[in-house]
């Protein structure tokens, strides 16, 4: 109810009356300008406080990633965000927001959910083929659960998530960088800063 209120005085303050645009000071003007950045920090931070997903990051950094065999089954974290997610939906059907100011917070919801995919798996420390076949697994159960809780198109949101675990592993960009260096000559002193750098 408050965050409606806040999002509707904010509209106003955007739309000052012809007669009062001509007085107005510039410092007012840039603090109107600044009202829809504001508008839209609250409302992710209002998502992220809804959307208890806190320590998922490390639950899906600590999941088992050097796999030899590909199952059939997902990480139990999966389920879990999916759980959390449907709880989300909950608070914001049952919290007297408006219906576009939902849509709208679930939008985020979503956003948060990827950025944590992400982090989560950028801390992986060993990872094999297959475990990146396992995320990419997780990836798609968890995008068609959340597309069965949101009427949006849910997978552009997770497109930065696909390409995060599609990019090249350190050995590969090593295995690049000792072509490249051979190619053009590079002295061994370079190549082995610039491997040094990336690991």
């Amino acid at each position: 109810m408050a965050l409606s209120r806040i999002t509707q005085d904010c509209d106003q303050w955007i739309k000052p009356s012809s007669s009062t645009q001509t007085s107005l000071t510039p410092s007012y003007t840039h603090a109107v300008d600044a009202v829809p950045d504001l508008i839209e920090h609250i409302h992710k931070t209002t998502a992220r406080l809804l959307l208890h997903i806190n320590g998922y990051v490390d639950r899906i950094t600590n999941a088992k990633w050097e796999v030899i065999d590909l199952g059939l089954e997902h990480n139990g974290y999966v389920d879990l965000l999916l759980g959390e997610f449907k709880h989300y939906k909950t608070r914001l059907t049952h919290g007297g927001i408006r219906k576009e100011l939902q849509d709208l917070l679930s939008e985020y919801g979503i956003e948060i959910i990827a950025e944590t995919l992400v982090e989560g798996l950028s801390r992986v420390k060993r990872c094999t083929d297959q475990g990146r076949a396992l995320m990419s697994l997780d990836l798609q159960v968890l995008i068609n659960g959340l597309q069965h809780i949101v009427p949006v198109n849910v997978k552009p949101k997770f497109h930065i998530v696909e390409t995060f675990i599609k990019e090249y592993t350190k050995y590969q960009i090593i295995g690049l960088v000792n072509l490249v260096a051979t190619m053009k000559g590079w002295k061994r002193k370079t190549r082995l800063e610039t491997i040094e750098r990336i690991e």
